[in-house]
């Protein structure tokens, strides 16, 4: 938290002013009077809209759209033995077409955008005698949810040119995030994390501003001997020539008796760079991403990735497949259906890890050591996007070999 006291030190402190420096290079501090009134006005005239300009927070959503959007998402039997019900319409819909533009991918991406933005995302069941044909998100519309008396919902939907319309529960598919009032409109993750970015961005505009209005220089020359008008152009010739990032760090050949005093850099000015890294921090906690997934620490990439990887899985994906497939089980399936049938997400896409480690556990799947098997060697495959092969149905039985060591062998069907 010293990070923390030392920006309120930053904005609510005493204001010091600028110092001279012996050699008589000016130094401006990070509480130099001007830096914190360009943050105030700052955070008081930038726009709260585009947030995604924020680098942040624009690899924060994509993860979390993109993620949701590449998963398969399927609608299965209730009970696991009969598999996928690929002969139910709101299967293709799910899975194949949502609707008469867009791909799953680009549905499931836009509706996990909207949820992040607003809070809660929207999308028209459209049906033909009791039949799901799809599902068209609402992004374009102004949607208001009300809860009547006895406790049904209605939306209002004003276009964009101004034209209403009300559609009733059962003609709506809404996903909600959390909600700490009434439970009906869920709180916006960018709203969150907007004073974060303002903050972020007030600094950056601030930062500047120091650069436009002060000199930055980083050192001088200096000698005893009065300079006549051709020396100092030629001087100044010479120190233009040398300008720019290839000659960054080198040395100049002085002449006339000059000496190079370079101006010193003090560790209170890197102070923002530090509270930068921290307002990233606090993104990350908003949308519960791994820092280094926001391509920070570079020092965690190796073996612990995987484990922060499963760990965003787990802890941050895992609550929204819940929410999406309680809400598409709620809002498209009748009351007879939802004992039939459940949608369900293929997270095991995304907790794949390396080619040893799945060789690993397919083998013991498939009961390697004489262990039990609980995976027949079509579904193995299947994990593989592999054909099925004949035979392939049944669990691998436990024999005992010339030596007396156990093995499995697929048992042929009778």
């Amino acid at each position: 938290m010293n990070w923390l006291r030392g920006l309120g030190a930053m904005l609510g402190g005493g204001p010091r002013n600028a110092t001279q420096q012996g050699d008589g290079g000016r130094e401006y501090g990070v509480r130099d009077p001007r830096f914190l009134e360009a943050v105030r006005a700052a955070m008081d005239g930038t726009p709260g809209g585009d947030v995604m300009r924020n680098g942040a927070v624009n690899r924060a959503v994509r993860l979390h759209c993109e993620s949701i959007g590449m998963l398969p998402l399927h609608l299965n039997y209730q009970d696991e033995s009969k598999g996928k019900a690929v002969d139910h319409p709101l299967f293709s819909v799910l899975h194949r077409t949502p609707n008469n533009w867009q791909t799953p991918y680009e549905f499931k991406r836009l509706m996990q955008a909207q949820l992040l933005k607003n809070g809660v995302a929207y999308a028209q069941i459209v049906r033909s005698r009791g039949r799901v044909l799809q599902l068209q998100p609402l992004a374009k519309f102004h949607v208001q949810a009300k809860q009547n008396q006895d406790w049904s919902l209605t939306y209002e939907l004003t276009n964009r040119n101004g034209t209403r319309s009300t559609l009733q529960q059962d003609e709506i598919l809404a996903i909600r995030d959390l909600d700490l009032s009434d439970g009906v409109v869920g709180q916006s993750k960018l709203e969150q994390a907007k004073g974060a970015v303002l903050l972020s961005a007030s600094i950056n505009k601030a930062v500047q501003k120091l650069f436009d209005n002060n000199m930055m220089a980083g050192g001088s020359l200096q000698t005893d001997v009065k300079l006549s008008s051709e020396v100092r152009a030629s001087i100044r010739q010479s120190l233009e020539e040398r300008s720019g990032p290839d000659m960054a760090g080198k040395w100049l050949l002085l002449e006339e008796g000059l000496k190079a005093n370079p101006f010193k850099q003090t560790l209170e000015d890197s102070q923002q760079v530090e509270n930068l890294r921290r307002l990233i921090e606090e993104v990350a906690r908003i949308f519960g991403v791994p820092r280094p997934l926001l391509m920070m620490d570079e020092t965690s990439w190796g073996s612990g990735i995987e484990a922060l990887a499963l760990f965003f899985v787990q802890y941050c994906l895992a609550p929204q497949f819940v929410n999406w497939e309680q809400a598409i089980y709620r809002d498209c399936l009748t009351e007879a259906e939802k004992q039939e049938y459940m949608p369900k997400f293929n997270e095991r896409a995304l907790l794949r890890g390396s080619m040893k480690d799945q060789a690993e556990f397919l083998s013991k799947a498939l009961g390697s050591g004489g262990g039990r098997a609980w995976m027949t060697p079509n579904e193995a495959r299947s994990l593989s996007e592999m054909a099925n092969i004949d035979g392939g149905d049944e669990l691998p039985q436990p024999t005992t070999t010339s030596t007396g060591a156990a093995t499995n062998v697929t048992q042929k069907p009778a």
